[in-house]
């Protein structure tokens, strides 16, 4: 019953995350909404290690992870501080007006 509360709770999670990616134009909030995404797939992972008993192996992964996701978001942050500078918007439509 537990189990099944979890897996539910890391669902919504995940469409959550996913339908601020698809719903918005803003860079800042799709940033964000990837940090949630992955957050839900980090639930994921201790979750199943903790089903399957391989907790250790499960943190090492999450550990990884988090490690993974500092780097995306700084370089995401990075990018988007760049388009901000060169074009005064955060809407991804107006990275369509960028020539390079």
């Amino acid at each position: 019953m537990l189990l099944t509360l979890f897996i539910i709770a890391i669902a919504l999670i995940a469409v959550t995350g996913l339908y601020c990616i698809i719903a918005t134009h803003n860079l800042i909030r799709m940033l964000l909404a990837m940090e949630v995404l992955i957050k839900s797939v980090t639930l994921l992972i201790a979750v199943a290690g903790a089903v399957c008993g391989k907790m250790a192996l499960a943190q090492s992964y999450i550990i990884a992870i988090i490690i993974i996701e500092v780097v995306v978001t700084a370089t995401g942050a990075g990018i988007i501080i760049a388009v901000y500078a060169r074009s005064g918007s955060l809407d991804l439509r107006s990275l369509t007006k960028l020539k390079g």
